[in-house]
């Protein structure tokens, strides 16, 4: 099965302005990061909302079987935009 990417599916998006990690405000033009899963019945769910001091480089440890991705983009207006993957951890074909 085809998933689309995360980044344009997620672009535009929606979110939260506090950092999942360090509770700092995400400004109106910062950069942040976002964790995502994949989910048969909703598609691309956006799960965390970090700052970009914050968001990790990397999906470390993978979640067996799931399919999930780190983003950033630029926090504009409480949505994620010129959003980008950094790194996706696809689920493993068994």
């Amino acid at each position: 099965m085809t998933r689309s990417d995360p980044a344009a599916a997620l672009n535009g998006i929606a979110t939260g302005h506090i950092c999942d990690s360090c509770n700092r405000r995400i400004q109106h033009g910062d950069k942040a990061g976002m964790y995502v899963t994949w989910y048969d019945a909703g598609g691309w769910t956006p799960r965390r909302t970090w700052c970009l001091n914050c968001a990790p480089e990397e999906v470390d440890p993978g979640t067996e079987g799931t399919d999930e991705a780190i983003l950033t983009g630029v926090f504009f207006d409480h949505r994620m935009v010129f959003v980008k993957v950094i790194h996706r951890s696809p689920p493993v074909a068994q």
